[in-house]
């Protein structure tokens, strides 16, 4: 864990303590910092200094035939910050030649009072240093307390860390996966935003360095312990965050880590066991189903709908599922399970808006859905599950593919016709129609309309016709034409029933089955 940056002593500080009573004699940069204070009656003492020191002294080394530019020189050109001198008797002043080496090598120059000892100097610093990083660390154990209580109290988790975090980094920050995802946010915004601003989410990519730039915020890596990435992005740019700010940022990273783990593990643990739930359906294990349902807070007897989403990629699909029917499913079960986001329903009171939720999926997932009728107990969940999955393969067959298929609206041929596989339902269409396709296509005719509206008609010759806007005799010259073409005969319901499966087949490859 990072330690709190504790804020340094400046030469100021000696300087405005009226305790010390140190006199400015030649001026410089107030605001530097000192790294410690230190006595030398050294001629040369650059090995000595390592920079930033108030060096202390009362010139003994000049009895000795010292230079005064020599000793000023090697502080000045080692670092030193400033020179405290000594005075040894009451009313005594600053030598001349001490002020005017000072002034050459922009050293600041301090006179010492004779009532301040040089050791009271260096215990003013020691303690005030100490007292410093004693502060620091209180306030960095007081808030890793805080953060530790904010992981299990509402609202918990990132969110509660990040609450924590904004005492001391008061700017808009969020905790983001790796696919730019918000996992958790605290904002000043009235009323927030939920999510970053998109050039900041866009400089997401990959996996960046710890601590990356992007736009006008910066990145912190925020390391999973092996699962997937996620990062913390505080808003405003780098050079605006302190010392003591990055070392509050420094000592939630760990702890967002830890948070961030658990709740990978806990969502892959919940999606492992909807999965379970979905197969245990299927597999028509039921007591071991009905278990499972009341675990998630469900009546194994009551009323079921089965959802099922076609989905390249069910695992991110999850959560834009979830969202989507959180305000109108009374309670539910969303797995990943096998090519597709399946749904377990069970409704409020009242009946499930099938229309209303295939909407919104549609709108979050921008794949075909299929919507199960609803069904009491376990058995029933059984059978909306399978419905649910032959709409979708209804819905997935339309041109172009997607939306949603309710099964209790989809005719029943175009549910068996979609379980049918798409290379064999073609060769059957080809087989059958495809001679009379040519011939229209070739000579600009209407053979195959013709033969689709006798056939929908039920076998009405007057009334096809009259929907046509021909003559019966123009009528029963084209169906002549197809019986010679197809080698069927419409007198016969086999081939009535062939060429009409073969004319619905094609439908339901080109609009999903659904009539207009």
């Amino acid at each position: 864990m990072a330690g709190e940056r504790e804020t340094p002593l400046l030469i100021r500080d000696f300087v405005e303590d009226p305790e010390l009573g140190l006199e400015m004699v030649v001026g410089g940069e107030l605001s530097r910092p000192v790294s410690w204070v230190h006595v030398t009656e050294v001629l040369d003492p650059s090995p000595y200094i390592q920079g930033g020191e108030f060096i202390l002294s009362a010139g003994i080394w000049g009895a000795r035939g010292g230079r005064v530019d020599t000793f000023v020189g090697a502080l000045a050109r080692n670092g030193a910050i400033a020179l405290g001198w000594g005075l040894l008797v009451e009313d005594e002043r600053v030598p001349e030649d001490v002020i005017r080496a000072c002034r050459s090598a922009g050293l600041m120059l301090l006179a010492v009072p004779t009532r301040t000892p040089f050791i009271a100097i260096g215990q003013w610093f020691f303690e005030r240093v100490q007292a410093r990083r004693e502060a620091g660390l209180r306030a960095t154990i007081e808030r890793n307390e805080r953060f530790v209580r904010a992981i299990s109290s509402l609202p918990g988790g990132m969110r509660g860390i990040l609450d924590v975090l904004r005492d001391s980094v008061p700017r808009n920050m969020w905790v983001l996966d790796g696919a730019g995802r918000v996992l958790a946010a605290n904002l000043a915004d009235d009323p927030p935003a939920d999510d970053p601003p998109a050039e900041i989410v866009s400089g997401i990519v990959g996996e960046p360095p710890v601590e990356t730039p992007v736009s006008d915020a910066t990145v912190f890596g925020v390391g999973a312990g092996g699962h997937d990435p996620a990062y913390l992005v505080v808003e405003g740019p780098r050079e605006e965050i302190d010392a003591e700010q990055r070392a509050a940022v420094d000592q939630a990273l760990p702890l967002l880590e830890f948070v961030v783990a658990h709740e990978q593990e806990l969502r892959e643990a919940e999606r492992r066991l909807a999965a379970e739930l979905v197969e245990a359906v299927l597999s028509k294990r039921t007591q071991f189903s009905a278990g499972r349902l009341e675990a998630y807070g469900m009546d194994p007897g009551g009323p079921f709908v089965g959802i099922v989403a076609t989905a390249g990629k069910p695992d991110p699909a999850l959560s834009a599922a979830k969202r989507a029917l959180a305000p109108l499913a009374g309670d539910a079960v969303v797995a990943a399970w096998r090519d597709t986001v399946t749904a377990v329903i069970q409704p409020a009171k009242g009946r499930f808006a099938s229309d209303e939720a295939g909407r919104s999926l549609q709108a979050a997932l921008d794949s075909a859905i299929g919507i199960g009728g609803e069904g009491e107990g376990v058995e029933g969940l059984r059978r909306s599950l399978i419905q649910a999955r032959q709409a979708a393969d209804l819905a997935r067959r339309r041109t172009p593919p997607g939306g949603y298929v309710v099964y209790n609206r989809a005719e029943s041929h175009a549910l068996l016709l979609a379980l049918q596989d798409e290379d064999v339902l073609t060769s059957f269409c080809e087989a059958l129609l495809g001679e009379i396709e040519d011939h229209d296509s070739r000579r600009n005719t209407d053979l195959l309309p013709t033969l689709e509206a006798f056939l929908a008609s039920g076998g009405r010759w007057q009334e096809t016709a009259d929907r046509l806007h021909i003559h019966v005799n123009t009528l029963r010259h084209r169906l002549a034409r197809c019986e010679e073409l197809t080698g069927r005969h419409l007198s016969s319901m086999d081939d009535r029933v062939d060429l009409y499966i073969a004319l619905r087949a094609r439908g339901v490859s080109r609009t999903g089955g659904v009539p207009p």
